[in-house]
């Protein structure tokens, strides 16, 4: 009676008292590694007519689409991307709109969306210039258009010219706002957005 691997990876394995069976053999090593391996199809179409009965996709599955050049992972009811771009790095002013008396500054501020294994992420790099900043006061930035703004408010502790920590939070309602600290003063005149990183934006 034919066993399994010893890794409990269920990859059947003749036994010496079983009946010579090459094909079979065979086959039961190659099916198991196959479903195993980062497995190739033409399109995501070529893949649903193959992995069916009785070979249906199964939880931790990776595939590689052919036709958009992507690799996919199967979370046991949907096939998920590994990583691929939503949107490539953007300038900040193609998302949105400053607000009066801030601008861009260098690097300039840029802001790009992917998926890392099967997560949403939008990122933000670069720095916006600030020309009067009043202190423990909550001041919009900028304004993210209606494609680029998170379900939920996020916050963040960012670096910026008066070496003090300040405060910038992205609201529903695309509002990128900051706030300082009194020790901070009322010239603060740069605050850069390097670091901020939002997963499940829409969750």
């Amino acid at each position: 009676m034919a066993g399994t691997d010893s890794y409990g990876q269920g990859i059947v394995v003749a036994q010496l008292l079983d009946a010579p069976d090459a094909e079979t053999l065979a086959r039961n090593i190659a099916d198991a590694l196959a479903q195993r391996s980062v497995m190739r199809f033409a399109s995501a179409t070529a893949r649903a007519a193959t992995l069916t009965n009785p070979t249906p996709a199964v939880a931790g599955m990776v595939t590689y689409l052919q036709d958009v050049k992507r690799l996919e992972f199967y979370t046991g009811s949907a096939w998920s991307p590994l990583s691929a771009s939503l949107m490539d790095w953007t300038a900040l002013n193609g998302v949105g709109s400053y607000s009066s008396g801030f601008a861009a500054s260098t690097p300039p501020p840029r802001m790009r969306k992917y998926v890392e294994v099967g997560t949403e992420v939008w990122e933000f790099e670069g720095a916006i210039s600030i020309t009067t900043l009043p202190v423990e006061t909550t001041t919009t930035m900028f304004t993210l258009g209606t494609l680029h703004r998170p379900t939920s408010g996020r916050g963040f502790e960012q670096y910026n010219s008066s070496h003090h920590a300040a405060r910038v939070t992205i609201a529903p309602d695309g509002k990128i706002s900051i706030s300082v600290p009194s020790a901070a003063g009322a010239n603060v005149s740069k605050v850069w957005l390097d670091g901020i990183r939002i997963t499940n934006p829409t969750a």
